[in-house]
């Protein structure tokens, strides 16, 4: 706060020097004369400090998608993040940022996966099926007894939004 204080101080003081010529646009980073720079320098410049501090070669718009996913992957609140990266509603910043995140998705996948293949769900829906002893009264037990067999035949792949499938690598 002390840095922006002294700074829009220097401002204040620049507009008083430059009198009627002063362009006051009332932004914050301008020339003495209160002109805006040029969009290009402001990214010139981004890019010099970037480089500089050793960080990869980024575009400055790219700052602002980094920002919003690390909140979310930090778990930070929506409804504070959307208010944060200046969007109108928390509805569009779940639209751009929810769908990106595929380990979330991936562990969703396992955790349900586990629960109905390998967890008490499948041990309480197929009783004695899970020993081989298929049910022709309990339809779901036969189809559960039908996916726990193809995981003795190998690996599966678990497809988000398609279920589980043979897995495909190295063929």
């Amino acid at each position: 706060m002390a840095v922006l204080k002294a700074h829009v101080e220097r401002l204040d003081q620049e507009r008083r020097d430059f009198g009627p010529d002063y362009r006051d646009h009332g932004v914050l980073f301008c020339w003495p004369d209160g002109r805006p720079p040029h969009p290009d320098t402001i990214t010139r410049r981004f890019r010099q400090l970037a480089a500089a501090a050793g960080l990869p070669e980024i575009d400055l718009h790219h700052v602002r998608h980094s920002y919003a996913t690390a909140g979310r992957d930090a778990k930070i609140d929506w409804k504070a993040l959307s208010k944060r990266i200046g969007h109108a509603s928390v509805a569009f910043t779940m639209r751009q940022y929810v769908q990106t995140d595929l380990e979330a998705d991936r562990q969703v996948a396992n955790t349900l996966a586990e629960l109905i293949i390998g967890g008490s769900l499948a041990s309480t829906v197929l009783g004695e099926t899970a020993r081989g002893q298929a049910s022709l009264a309990n339809p779901l037990a036969n189809h559960m007894t039908e996916a726990l067999s193809l995981f003795e035949k190998g690996p599966l792949a678990l497809v988000a939004g398609a279920g589980f499938e043979p897995a495909t690598s190295g063929l």
